[in-house]
């Protein structure tokens, strides 16, 4: 496993953000979104996996309620397979237990069975599917986790 530094996101990480976006999706997270969520603190938690001063891989958390909402994940693909998502995970699982949740939930693309089974891993099971959620039309799967997460 790769030891990384986990921190959280400020302005000056956009552009790198951008990158990984463009380089881990089809369709990214657009600029102005980003630039939005790290500019007015509250709407969301963005943090980063920072090795040797270059960010890996990054992800967003939000709430509702009692439920933790994981709204983001990726991980550029030299960085990949290397912990650095259980990393990111694990923080965000002791954020959402701080914030006092009682479950985590996420969205993944029906068709991302290599992010399907890391979640499963630790702990995620399926709830339901979304038609047509992704821009692309691709459907959704609603996965949920009860907290704490069950990180190996």
């Amino acid at each position: 496993m790769q030891i990384v530094d986990i921190d959280f996101c400020v302005p000056d990480d956009i552009r790198s953000l951008v990158e990984i976006e463009e380089v881990c999706f089809d369709i990214p997270w657009e600029e102005y979104m980003i630039e939005r969520d790290l500019n007015e603190p509250g709407n969301a938690i963005y943090l980063k996996a920072v090795i040797k001063g270059t960010i890996a891989g990054y992800g967003v958390l939000g709430r509702a309620d009692d439920t933790a909402h994981l709204m983001n994940l990726a991980v550029l693909p030299e960085y990949r397979r290397q912990g650095i998502a259980l990393q990111l995970m694990t923080a965000f699982g002791e954020i959402s237990e701080d914030w006092r949740c009682r479950r985590m939930c996420l969205e993944v693309r029906s068709s991302n069975n290599i992010a399907r089974d890391f979640y499963a891993s630790i702990g995620f099971v399926y709830l339901s599917r979304i038609k047509g959620y992704y821009v692309d039309r691709e459907d959704a799967l609603v996965l949920t986790a009860r907290l704490p997460l069950r990180i190996p």
